[in-house]
């Protein structure tokens, strides 16, 4: 084989490897769960309301000094004071519990949104982490609170049995001990409410960057008269 022919059938061969495609970005994201986390909010503050209602309520009573005939006094206050506590108690759970999945809701979108935009500017960061760890601390805190909160409750007869130890058995230590149980329990749901929020956030976001990661990978074939094989490409 003559050299000019030798050199025609090696260029033929041999293959410059194809540049890497440019990289493709993640797929729009129709929603940013700013609006469920708006509604999570608007949510869990008629639930505190609801609550803070109820607890004023209790401070308040009913005016027991109101209850003598002979003194022109009834006891339509007491019934009806008693008649809000139960409605506010009745409609706070309600509102929490919507404040809850809402909240989680509103974190999953959210994070998958901001992990989304922050591979389309190409400025991922590594705080998946650390949403999820301060997101599952402060569920749990506030679960924990929220249910000891109310075991306690029961178990101390409302604060009778408190005041009852203290030899102070009292309306208005009754009333005290009754509010403070209430307060545990209001703060319990708070922080349960904001953990779900930033524990949903912190999976989503860490999953949304692992997919855009392992999309940004390539393989390219590559073929020379010496060499066959793959060449993997990405940016990390």
């Amino acid at each position: 084989m003559s050299p000019a022919l030798a050199l025609l059938v090696s260029l033929t061969l041999v293959r410059s490897p194809a540049p890497a495609p440019a990289r493709e970005l993640p797929p729009a994201l129709p929603l940013s769960g700013l609006g469920l986390l708006v509604s999570a909010g608007v949510a869990g503050g008629l639930g505190l309301t609801a609550h803070v209602w109820r607890i004023a309520i209790l401070r308040r009573g009913c005016g027991e000094q109101h209850v003598f005939p002979e003194l022109n006094i009834t006891v339509t206050n007491c019934i009806d004071e008693s008649l809000r506590y139960l409605g506010f108690s009745a409609v706070a759970p309600v509102f929490n519990f919507a404040a809850l999945g809402l909240a989680a809701g509103g974190g999953t979108v959210r994070g998958r949104f901001a992990a989304w935009n922050r591979a389309r500017h190409d400025r991922r960061q590594r705080i998946g982490p650390a949403y999820m760890g301060g997101g599952a601390g402060l569920l749990a805190l506030g679960l924990a609170m929220y249910v000891g909160s109310r075991v306690a409750l029961w178990r101390d007869a409302f604060g009778a049995e408190t005041c009852r130890q203290n030899g102070t058995l009292t309306m208005d230590c009754v009333r005290d001990r009754w509010s403070t149980w209430l307060v545990l329990t209001a703060a319990g749901q708070s922080l349960a409410i904001a953990g779900a929020g930033l524990l949903a956030y912190g999976v989503s976001y860490s999953r949304g960057s692992r997919l855009s990661r392992l999309g940004e990978l390539r393989l390219h074939p590559g073929v020379t008269p010496r060499f066959i094989g793959l060449t993997l490409t990405g940016q990390f």
